[in-house]
């Protein structure tokens, strides 16, 4: 026999006061499961909060994903470590536990065109975002623009209070733009801003020895890498690049397509 279980009075809308929004949905059908395993009232409420936490915690990190503005989703088991030999896998694992994000440390990524920094970075990003941490990512140029434009309407110190409560922020493609002196100062000072209080996740094709050409300075470049270096974990992906790559694996399936005609 089905038991029917009648709503009290004024659940629904305190539910709804109290915004809770997933025992509002499952009250009903887990307290006539209770009923019909003779559950206990503590074990059904028990059972009933974890959902309500379980679930606001999984919409709190989708929205920190949305947040982040990843241009695409990556995850690090899509990464090909078979194509990157001497890339220190050990070391990538490490920093997936997000246990730098505390430390307020750095991760860089140092390589080549296409060789996976911007992949590992979304990735790492995204392992971030799984830990309840707030995760904002841009390429360089695409800061640069944030902060020249914050400047000249008279709201740079708002935007960078905004992107300070970041517990981390990804800076992609650093050196693949020229930036001229105005750009690569507000770059700086957004980078000093941070250390050794947020941190940050930084992709180059440069070696630390050209960013000078960056940041238009030695001196600058080299107080840069200091505050960037001091507590990261540097990363060196090497090899040709994944989209040449692949463009020349297609190329060749097309042609022996061709000549099977």
């Amino acid at each position: 026999m089905t038991t029917t279980t009648i709503e009290p009075p004024h659940l629904e809308t305190d539910l709804k006061t109290l915004c809770l929004s997933t025992i509002a949905a499952q009250w009903r059908p887990l307290a006539e499961q209770a009923a019909g395993q003779r559950q206990a009232p503590a074990d059904y409420l028990a059972r009933l909060v974890h959902l309500e936490v379980t679930q606001r915690r999984e919409r709190r990190i989708q929205r920190r994903i949305q947040d982040a503005r990843f241009p695409m989703l990556k995850t690090l088991d899509a990464f090909s470590f078979e194509a990157q030999p001497d890339l220190d896998r050990d070391a990538v694992l490490q920093v997936f536990d997000c246990s730098f994000v505390a430390d307020a440390a750095n991760v860089v990524f140092v390589g080549g065109v296409g060789t996976g920094k911007t992949h590992l970075s979304i990735a790492l990003g995204m392992a971030c975002c799984q830990h309840d941490y707030r995760v904002r990512f841009a390429t360089a140029a695409e800061l640069v623009t944030l902060l020249v434009e914050a400047q000249q309407q008279g709201r740079l110190q708002r935007k960078l209070d905004q992107l300070a409560r970041y517990d981390a922020v990804i800076v992609d493609e650093l050196g693949y733009v020229p930036l001229d002196k105005a750009g690569a100062d507000l770059l700086f000072g957004f980078i000093s801003q941070r250390y050794e209080r947020r941190s940050l996740v930084v992709t180059t094709n440069l070696p630390f020895a050209r960013w000078s050409e960056v940041f238009l300075d030695p001196t600058a470049a080299a107080a840069v890498i200091d505050r960037v270096v001091h507590h990261a974990t540097v990363l060196q992906t090497s090899g040709n690049s994944y989209r040449l790559q692949a463009a020349k694996r297609h190329q060749a399936q097309a042609s022996g397509k061709d000549g099977a005609r």
